[in-house]
């Protein structure tokens, strides 16, 4: 194995695996790709239905945790982050969600040439392999490396919760990520023949014998090498030993949000105040690294279920090995789905002039419900404000690249965030209410009806409130001179060095993050080989 590359990718992620793919496209290109976890070897991670238990497994996750928070009564929040081949991609949703085109606008207004809705959508459509939406060329692409389908959503609850939705004014949409995100539908999700398309599947898996392209695991990245302003390479731990890896052309930070900052700050770029409390030499003095932290969080309003037709069935040992059997040899059945498969995106206010929550509905209950002794049949519905104001921070606790660093999403301190969720929670009361779900619907779990007033609903918010697994932001590119990255991506400060994932979004997208991520690496590796 070579200890010399043209281009050194640090991380498999959403970002690192496509990024890996597009820069080995060229043969005389040397590239290596470093990830700190393992092979995505675990049978599960194909397994839609278990999403949400690949959250909280320690082999596939970075196991971090918020500081406690003072907007939610002093909790500290769990932060699954993966740990494997293929990242968060790995362990998350599957949904497929480009957010609003406001919010790439909003980019550009910003002074980040080049970052429109019209300047990105071809590098969505560059690597999406769109199953559902029929012959549109004009927001879908038919033909790139990453398998997209609409759910289909056959669950009788599915259909009344639609037609709730309906009965109080919603309207149909076919396609949220087509000329417009509003209304309620099924989603599109990157599942293909019942299994997960994570990254590492769709970009990685097919050029695994290109010979240009080294794929080292468990590699932990320790700091970057730099001198006179130059990024040549960096050390990294491969089990017990250290190895230096040196780049002719380029070092590209595909960590993450809380990864890529961390990373920054253990080599000397960052805060020079902070970095000196910690013995780290500042390099390059860039207070905004780590900052501008943006996550979404959301609440469930939770209700039993008078008929045994929930995700509850399959708490039975002999249903859900013969699920899981069943999605393992043909990829049908209950297992071969993610159960989040309607909703839609919603204005709490008439007077909004575009979506401001995103909800789902769910045919069970949550899992910290079911853990917590209420083992019956019962659905929910989960709301969470798409363009959250609070902002928050990632920083190192140590010199020590293997001590983590310390979370603090500052939750909720915007007092704008708490009244959308409050909206957004009389919102989705007010769908479910409607006659539709009558046949079905009994006593509300969570929030109750005790929690009516906005001070009770206010409450119940703060003490339940959790994350949907969105951080971006942390990197950001602007065109301000305080921005870490410029719109190219680039650190500013240090030559040959990017940073290419989520963290570099300035301002969160409304949705999902994986493929807006993906779409940043898209472009963000067009112009590195340019």
């Amino acid at each position: 194995m070579s200890d010399n590359y043209d281009f050194i990718i640090v991380g498999a992620g959403a970002a690192g695996c496509l990024l890996a793919n597009r820069l080995s496209s060229d043969p005389s290109n040397r590239v290596l790709l470093l990830e700190a976890g393992g092979k995505d070897w675990n049978p599960l991670i194909r397994m839609p239905l278990v999403a949400g238990l690949l959250y909280f497994t320690p082999s596939l996750n970075w196991g971090y945790a918020t500081e406690p928070q003072d907007g939610l009564q002093g909790r500290s929040i769990k932060w699954p982050r993966g740990k494997v081949l293929g990242g968060s991609t790995a362990i998350n949703g599957m949904m497929y969600m480009r957010g609003q085109r406001q919010d790439y606008d909003d980019w550009r207004q910003a002074g980040l040439n080049g970052w429109s809705y019209d300047d990105v959508l071809p590098f969505f459509k560059s690597f999406e392999r769109n199953a559902s939406h029929g012959d549109d060329i004009t927001y879908h692409g038919r033909s790139g490396d990453l398998h997209t389908e609409k759910a289909k959503a056959e669950h009788p609850l599915y259909d009344a919760w639609l037609e709730c939705a309906r009965a109080t004014g919603q309207v149909d949409n076919e396609d949220f990520n087509g000329a417009s995100q509003e209304g309620v539908g099924a989603y599109d999700f990157n599942i293909r023949n019942g299994r997960r398309v994570s990254a590492a599947a769709a970009f990685l898996e097919p050029i695994r014998n290109r010979q240009n392209l080294t794929v080292v695991t468990r590699a932990q990245a320790q700091r970057l090498m730099v001198a006179e302003g130059v990024c040549t390479g960096l050390e990294c731990q491969i089990g017990s030993h250290s190895k230096t890896y040196t780049a002719s052309r380029e070092v590209i930070l595909a960590c993450g949000a809380v990864n890529s900052p961390q990373l920054l700050q253990l080599s000397g770029i960052g805060d020079g105040a902070t970095l000196q409390s910690f013995n780290v030499p500042c390099l390059v003095d860039r207070p905004a690294v780590g900052q501008n932290l943006q996550d979404h969080i959301g609440v469930y309003l939770q209700h039993k279920c008078l008929e045994p037709i929930t995700l509850f069935g399959l708490m039975r040992p002999d249903r859900a090995i013969f699920a899981g059997l069943r999605q393992m040899l043909f990829g049908t059945g209950p297992a071969a789905s993610v159960p989040l498969e309607v909703g839609g995106f919603l204005k709490t206010r008439p007077e909004l002039d575009r979506p401001d929550v995103h909800v789902t509905f769910v045919p069970g209950l949550s899992l910290a419900t079911t853990q917590a002794g209420q083992m019956q049949h019962g659905f929910l519905t989960n709301v969470y404000q798409l363009r959250p104001k609070s902002r928050g921070s990632i920083s190192i606790t140590s010199p020590n690249p293997m001590d983590k660093p310390r979370i603090d999403p500052n939750y909720l301190s915007d007092p704008d965030d708490i009244s959308c969720l409050r909206d957004g929670v009389r919102l989705i009361r007010s769908i479910a209410e409607q006659s539709a779900l009558e046949p079905y619907r009994g006593a509300e779990i969570s929030p109750g009806i005790d929690a009516v007033r906005d001070d009770q609903i206010d409450t119940w918010i703060r003490s339940s409130v959790d994350t949907i697994f969105h951080p971006v932001g942390t990197c950001r590119m602007g065109a301000d001179d305080d921005a870490v990255l410029d719109d190219n991506l680039r650190v500013r400060g240090v030559n040959n060095l990017r940073v290419i994932d989520a963290s570099a979004i300035p301002k969160i997208p409304s949705g999902n993050t994986s493929i807006p991520t993906m779409m940043i690496a898209e472009k963000g590796a067009s112009m590195v080989l340019e």
